[in-house]
């Protein structure tokens, strides 16, 4: 006969079950926060004797309202999120049930079963390191409800036993991951918490860029295979704008990409892989100017097209990190048709004296596009100051900018001089993107965050046939391109102003030991994220080929798999 769970056990098991709801909270707030704070509150009452169980009709009206709810929020209740979200609901009204044995083998195997389900959709090293220590206490819980009394609690002992229990299992775990076979292009879906950021979208407006530029968080991690581009050549293009109004740009849905790419990449071209986080997931980032991509999933193959200015922008949401290989080289020939440069040069209707001024200071005498922009490099060079906070402008008017506020981030420099130069009748274009990226010296990557985004100037040579880029912000912010803006925006103005070289300045940024512990963080989750990232189909047969097997068949994978399980049992 089983003994009865005493209280310490039942306080345990709902501390496990808290614990699982932990990692849930960020996806499935409602469900975790709510129903799972609310059903934990009332089992912790009851086991102090202050409120009894909910009778039977209590508990078959919440289980009907839950299942309705979440049906109602993602219109089904199969699949991977409304599934997560009923198993999570289901725990929780577990713990309201009943307290016998038998009730807490359920939840123990529940238990498992929210753990597994967080495991798909998240593979991150710290719920990797989350999984392994869940799974020892629930291990450990479950010794200790099959040896009743037996076995005295204590929380040392149950972790050792759950542990070593662990441990005996772990070879075939692993065993099990590299000879399961791979049935798709990637193993596991990674998938990030944190929420997309807003403001970088096909719009742009001042202050839409500065809003970014406050956060640090990654937005992708590149690593090159091939020459290192310098800093000051290390632009990340998203999308490109075409239509404006003032200060404000948006990108022309009908354009297609007009340039005349090659397939063979020649010998100076630069070859890079990128880690993508899902924070800008709506464009794949590229080196001026791209080549080819190529994707590491089928899936992601499928809901990628490439549009103006030969930007690869996803047609949906993709909410993982992904990798995606990708060929860039310094320059490219293109072909601009009459179409299109008229929209290149439609502009708003100016008639302030003082632009209409600088518009001639910068075209008279001119013999081409590249010398007028030159010009006006020049003008951003004397008067502008760069800063995250300029304020707002009282219209939306070029010269209020350019004449009165003076002050300003990337957007309100890279629009102004796209404007002044489709009013010297040069086609030209707002780019926006990412600029910079700092290296994380105890890896082989570079680390491109929310501190570094950008967005800067292309005009239309007639001369040469092709885009060149200009990047007004570079004459108001040297040291912005110099040391880039992770570094550049992680300094107090009185740092910017100590005059120090800017060696000097990426040193002090990355001294340290909480920096330091950061990146060595940073480094042991990228490199396992890589790792399962890259162990799909492809990777599997590359590691037996190593191993001296080339001709591992699908099947005879699978059929050691269930040799592997037979042996463990």
């Amino acid at each position: 006969m089983k003994l009865e769970p005493n209280r310490f056990f039942q306080l345990s098991l709902i501390f496990l079950v808290a614990l699982n709801f932990v990692p849930h909270f960020s996806d499935y707030t409602i469900p975790s926060l709510a129903v799972g704070g609310l059903c934990l509150s009332w089992r912790l009452l009851y086991e102090y004797q202050i409120v009894p169980l909910p009778n039977f009709l209590t508990k078959l009206g919440l289980v009907l309202t839950l299942t309705y709810l979440v049906f109602l929020n993602y219109g089904q209740i199969l699949g991977l999120e409304a599934g997560s979200a009923l198993l999570i609901c289901a725990v929780a009204l577990k713990l309201i049930d009943r307290v016998g044995y038998r009730d807490a083998m359920i939840l123990l195997f529940l238990n498992f079963m929210l753990l597994l389900a967080r495991f798909f959709e998240s593979q991150t090293l710290g719920i990797t390191i989350f999984a392994a220590f869940d799974l020892i206490i629930t291990t450990a819980l479950l010794v200790q409800l099959h040896n009743g009394s037996r076995l005295k609690f204590n929380f040392i002992t149950l972790l050792k036993t759950g542990s070593k229990l662990v441990l005996q299992i772990a070879p075939f775990m692993i065993l099990l991951f590299f000879i399961f076979p791979r049935f798709s292009t990637q193993f596991i879906n990674i998938q990030n918490a944190k929420k997309p950021l807003s403001g970088f979208s096909d719009n742009l407006e001042p202050g839409s860029i500065a809003g970014i530029a406050n956060s640090d968080q990654v937005a992708f991690r590149v690593r090159f295979l091939s020459s290192v581009p310098s800093p000051t050549e290390r632009y990340w293009r998203g999308s490109v704008l075409s239509i404006h109004d003032g200060l404000k740009w948006s990108r022309s849905p009908i354009l297609k990409d007009e340039f005349q790419t090659s397939t063979t990449a020649p010998s100076d071209a630069t070859r890079y892989e990128v880690l993508m986080e899902p924070l800008f997931n709506q464009w794949l980032f590229v080196l001026d100017f791209p080549l080819s991509v190529e994707h590491k999933r089928l899936e992601l193959q499928k809901i990628t097209t490439r549009v103006e200015g030969n930007i690869f922008h996803l047609s949906k949401i993709y909410d993982k990190k992904f990798i995606y290989d990708a060929v860039s080289v310094p320059e490219i020939q293109s072909r601009l048709p009459e179409s299109l440069r008229k929209l290149y040069l439609q502009s708003s209707e100016v008639r302030d004296p003082r632009v209409l001024d600088l518009v001639r200071t910068i075209s008279d005498g001119a013999v081409n596009s590249e010398q007028k922009a030159l010009r006006l490099m020049k003008f951003y060079q004397r008067q502008f100051r760069y800063t995250l906070t300029p304020g707002p402008l009282k219209e939306n008017s070029l010269a209020e900018f350019l004449f009165e506020k003076k002050q300003g981030f990337c957007e309100h420099f890279a629009s102004s001089f796209a404007a002044l130069m489709r009013l010297a009748e040069v086609p030209s274009r707002v780019v926006v993107g990412f600029q910079g990226g700092i290296k994380n010296n105890l890896s082989d990557y570079y680390l491109v965050t929310g501190r570094d985004a950008h967005a800067w100037t292309e005009i239309w040579s007639d001369e040469k046939n092709q885009w060149l880029r200009f990047d007004p912000t570079v004459m108001v912010s040297p040291l912005r391109f110099e040391i880039g803006g992770e570094a550049y925006h992680s300094l107090s103005e009185d740092e910017l102003l100590s005059s120090l070289s800017g060696e000097d300045y990426i040193s002090r940024y990355s001294s340290g030991w909480i920096k330091g512990s950061l990146l060595m963080i940073d480094a042991i989750s990228t490199n396992w994220n890589l790792f399962l990232l890259s162990y799909d189909q492809t990777g599997q047969k590359s590691f037996f080929a190593q191993l001296g097997f080339d001709d591992l068949s699908q099947s005879l994978l699978l059929t050691l798999s269930l040799l592997v399980l037979l042996s463990f049992y």
